[in-house]
């Protein structure tokens, strides 16, 4: 019985797969959409007849409905004698028109091209300190040089990571929003369209806000908006502001470009009360939050797309505190899978 259930793992993980591209069908068929706007379970015909596109394999329909049913993911119930698919749990997050809709994260994580990488983990064991990433060797090119030069591979890029922030704000603003008050002045770093900063701003409108990125990134974001948009190179410079935010920007870096990173940061922080606001990844291999298999995934996604790395906290006050020279940092966990670090220069 031992060895069959060890064997039921090996085929789990060798089938694994299935579990994403499948929920990847359900989001492009609109499913759990299809079936909340009906408000009650639905039958096999009548889930049939509002897909996007006709005429439906009914067989296939059932047995992909047969397989989300089993992975928990929708429900399936007799209602007066007939069967009837619902949602699950799990489900609210793939319907779409509130702030923690999973979708914009499903369809980016599962596109061909960003899982591709994952079929160069020996090959990044093997490298013998080689700079070419696990990314470039299965598109041909960075990932940062891929984006500029693929339109709807960046706005899809964009969209998961705007997804991932509205996600992750929502528990920043829940338990830490204490980290933005007395604020005047916010830059973020690598802010994308701006995702980040709106949230915040529903909270302290009276903070004068900044986004600086890449101009391929820049080029996407809003022309409606307070905020000010600003394209450069955060090697090169930052702009002043008293705090300077990073979401989700120093795990795509290794330790010593996270210094310089830090170190730029610091010159555009004044003496007085200025101080960098962290959200990134605290990892804790000992940890069984439920969020901790998720974390050290990222950690590989991070070596694979650009030899980046996700930290625990013991690396975090290495590289702040011993590294870049800060006087001190405070970890605060929220209910997503960052940590807030503040981190003061001065």
């Amino acid at each position: 019985m031992e060895d069959l259930s060890s064997q039921a793992k090996l085929w789990n993980y060798i089938y694994g797969f299935a579990d994403s591209l499948v929920l990847k069908c359900a989001v492009q068929l609109d499913l759990a959409n299809i079936i909340h706007d009906h408000g009650t379970p639905m039958t096999l015909s009548e889930l049939s007849s509002r897909l996007p596109s006709q005429p439906v394999n009914q067989d296939a329909l059932y047995r992909v409905m047969r397989y989300l049913v089993h992975i928990k993911l929708f429900t399936k119930s007799s209602i007066d004698g007939e069967l009837r698919y619902g949602l699950a749990p799990p489900a609210k997050f793939l319907v779409k028109g509130w702030d923690n809709c999973m979708i914009g994260s499903i369809l980016l994580m599962v596109d061909t091209d960003f899982m591709a990488p994952y079929h160069y983990i020996k090959d990044e064991i093997l490298n013998d300190g080689s700079s070419i990433t696990a990314f470039e060797k299965a598109s041909g090119t960075n990932i940062w040089e891929y984006l500029a030069e693929h339109p709807e591979k960046n706005q899809l890029f964009n969209e998961g990571m705007a997804n991932e922030s509205r996600l992750t704000m929502s528990g920043l603003m829940k338990d830490c929003s204490s980290t933005f008050e007395g604020l005047t002045t916010l830059v973020d770093v690598g802010g994308g369209t701006g995702t980040t900063v709106k949230y915040i701003a529903k909270a302290f409108p009276n903070i004068k806000y900044t986004v600086y990125d890449l101009p391929h990134v820049i080029a996407d974001a809003p022309g409606d908006t307070e905020i000010n948009f600003v394209e450069g190179d955060m090697f090169k410079y930052i702009p002043n502001a008293d705090a300077i935010l990073m979401k989700g920007v120093l795990h795509d870096w290794d330790d010593n470009e996270c210094i310089e990173i830090l170190k730029r940061c610091k010159d555009a922080v004044p003496r007085d009360g200025g101080k960098v606001i962290i959200i990134d990844v605290v990892l804790n291999v000992k940890s069984e939050h439920p969020y901790t298999k998720m974390r050290l995934t990222l950690d590989l996604d991070m070596m694979l797309n650009n030899k980046g790395k996700e930290r625990t906290e013991e690396d975090w006050k290495k590289l702040i505190y011993d590294d870049a020279g800060y006087k001190g940092y405070k970890i605060t966990q929220i209910s997503a899978l960052q940590s807030v670090i503040e981190a003061y220069p001065y």
